[in-house]
């Protein structure tokens, strides 16, 4: 199936391309394992969010102590750099998402990309500061 992709990779008819795409995505539905190998911390698998309990929301780090801040100064600095450069931001973020959103609401949750080199795309905190993806026992 590789090999048929690289021969037709440069292909410049779209309705021959689009035929292309659909025989091989039907090719390799039908080659499936019947039993494929699901990863135990992926979609389905059997410990799929098993430590979303122990995630805590970003905004608890505000009360920690100042002596529990001193252990880690390199990760708070960086977080209040984070924290100054959101309260600067947020302006044009929601412009841009107000700008964007079509009259009648959002069609999906996909948020728009950063339109500028250089520049932050909306929301983009959410993954800056994101919690841990496993709990530490």
């Amino acid at each position: 199936m590789r090999e048929r992709f690289d021969e037709h990779k440069n292909e410049k008819d779209m309705v021959k391309a689009t035929k292309l795409l659909r025989a091989a995505e039907e090719e390799f539905w039908v080659c499936q394992h019947p039993q494929p190998y699901i990863f135990p911390d992926s979609p389905g698998g059997t410990s799929y969010e098993r430590y979303d309990c122990y995630k805590v929301p970003e905004w608890c780090l505000d009360l920690w102590h100042p002596s529990e801040k001193a252990m880690y100064p390199d990760y708070f600095s960086k977080r209040e750099q984070w924290k100054k450069l959101q309260l600067e931001s947020w302006g044009k973020e929601v412009k841009q998402l107000e700008a964007e959103t079509p009259p009648d609401g959002p069609v999906n949750e996909a948020l728009p990309p950063a339109r500028k080199e250089g520049h932050l795309p909306p929301l983009w905190w959410q993954y800056v500061t994101r919690p841990r993806e496993q709990g530490s026992f």
